[in-house]
């Protein structure tokens, strides 16, 4: 694979078109002549300088939710904004002394009363997690469990029991300012819900749980230098890992299976939706598959 003919005319391809520079650059040519909605969604190119400094603001609230006695964060999301922390959880764990992170991303009626069973709605708190504010899901999630709410504390102080994580300006802020939410986080506009992972979507409820932020975006820092447009393109893993995948699927080869160590098993399932959301566009993309049984794969290399 490393000497393949194949795999290195395609990085002499982004190396002449200098594709790696226009991307970290923000060049929207790289992929459409229009900018729409191109140009206002690469935030995740830059978003951990912008939450370096919002750090001690989320861990200083993880510790007024732990001193609050709440034993349970429930995530009420949907797609990108839900799977990313459930990556995290299922990665990490949940640090100890601080609330169980749930994560309901189904409308299936069983599993919606398998959470509200698991958890004291008296000792919970919820996190809606929405971009727009205005996904259907998440919000019929939030009525759901708000009635349990004030059912279990009452009307007045049940809003203390709600956070929300969104867009400024979106129905969801609005809700959480009418309704006496214990904290609206406003994220950044500039990226999708799908690469929001280490935006308030993502480290809000991984604070909550107790996980090093700084840590992670240590290591997330650590790859972005190793992508970045100033490493020879043969060293850069990001180009190496968008050729292959090219090349592949130009070949025919456009299922893309992904095979995780169990440490990080759920981490599939992340990017299964990266992929599929960002790439099966216009008739054309990679479709993944994650959990696929190993047991007679035929693997075969980019030459044949």
């Amino acid at each position: 694979m490393l000497n393949n003919p194949d795999i290195s005319s395609a990085l002499a391809d982004l190396e002449d078109r200098q594709v790696i520079s226009r991307i970290w650059s923000g060049d929207h040519t790289v992929w459409k002549p229009d900018p729409t909605e191109i140009t206002d969604r690469l935030e995740w190119l830059t978003i951990t300088n912008t939450m370096r400094g919002q750090v001690p603001a989320m861990e200083a609230f993880a510790d007024e939710v732990r001193n609050a006695g709440f034993r349970h964060l429930v995530l009420l999301g949907m797609g990108g904004s839900s799977l990313g922390p459930e990556v995290l959880r299922q990665t990490f764990g949940i640090a100890s002394g601080y609330p169980e992170l749930v994560v309901l991303d189904s409308t299936v009626p069983g599993w919606v009363k398998s959470v509200a069973e698991a958890i004291d709605p008296a000792n919970t708190l919820f996190l809606v997690s929405s971009k727009s504010g205005s996904t259907t899901e998440p919000n019929m999630f939030y009525a759901n469990f708000r009635n349990l709410v004030e059912q279990a504390v009452g009307k007045d102080r049940a809003g203390q029991h709600f956070i929300a994580v969104t867009d400024p300006g979106s129905s969801l802020a609005k809700i959480g300012e009418e309704q006496g939410f214990r904290r609206v986080f406003l994220n950044p506009t500039d990226l999708g819900g799908r690469y929001s992972v280490l935006s308030y979507f993502g480290l809000v409820p991984a604070a909550i749980m107790g996980l090093d932020l700084l840590k992670l975006l240590d290591r997330a820092d650590n790859m972005r230098d190793h992508s970045a447009s100033n490493v020879p393109i043969r060293e850069n893993p990001g180009a190496w890992l968008g050729a292959v995948m090219a090349v592949l699927a130009q070949k025919g080869q456009d299922k893309l299976t992904l095979v995780t160590s169990p440490s990080i098993s759920s981490f599939g399932l992340w990017v299964e939706q990266l992929i599929a959301e960002s790439t099966g566009k216009e008739g054309q993309g990679i479709v993944p598959v994650a959990g696929e049984p190993m047991a007679g794969a035929n693997i075969r290399s980019c030459g044949n």
